[in-house]
């Protein structure tokens, strides 16, 4: 069933720069509503590290939600401010949360870490991974209750030194049939 994006609200939430706990798990998560379903349309990561290099980040999807940890939430902003607060929870990880079970990872790839941010006002970061569902998988990823949870995930490999993360997340709720 397609959704019909003019009726129903898009949301925006991104992190502000920060460093993941040692080995890390999730460390930006957004998880499902009681009320409505969360439709996720894009999810971007973007990093920075002391050395160059690549490292493999995962988008894991849960069953069950994460507990615990050190995170702060992050303040989704609505597209269109005449329409209701959003229902869905993100939250950036600073030390890892134990994490819900797992249905199982949905995107994998080698995500490229530079040495500094680009300059200013030199466009998109190199090291920018921006997945969108809409292209890759024809819709939107579905969470259906307020247990599931998407995340970025680094699948506890050791942290490389100076590692810092970006994130964002972009979404539409839709009532529960």
């Amino acid at each position: 069933m397609a959704i019909d994006y003019d009726r129903y609200p898009t949301f925006f939430a991104a992190s502000t720069a920060f460093t993941p706990g040692a080995t890390p798990q999730d460390v930006f998560t957004i998880t499902g509503s009681a009320t409505k379903n969360i439709h996720i349309l894009q999810i971007a990561i973007s990093t920075t590290q002391t050395t160059p290099g690549y490292n493999v980040w995962f988008l894991a999807k849960r069953s069950t939600a994460n507990s615990g940890g050190t995170s702060s939430s992050i303040a989704p902003i609505a597209a269109n401010s005449n329409k209701n607060s959003a229902t869905a929870t993100v939250r950036q990880y600073t030390a890892n949360p134990t994490a819900g079970s797992l249905f199982g990872n949905i995107w994998g790839g080698w995500v490229p870490s530079p040495d500094r941010a680009p300059a200013s006002g030199a466009g998109a970061a190199f090291g920018d991974i921006v997945v969108n569902f809409e292209d890759i998988l024809g819709g939107p990823v579905t969470l259906i209750d307020e247990t599931e949870v998407l995340s970025w995930n680094f699948n506890g490999a050791a942290l490389p030194t100076g590692l810092s993360v970006l994130a964002w997340v972009k979404w539409v709720e839709s009532s529960k049939s």
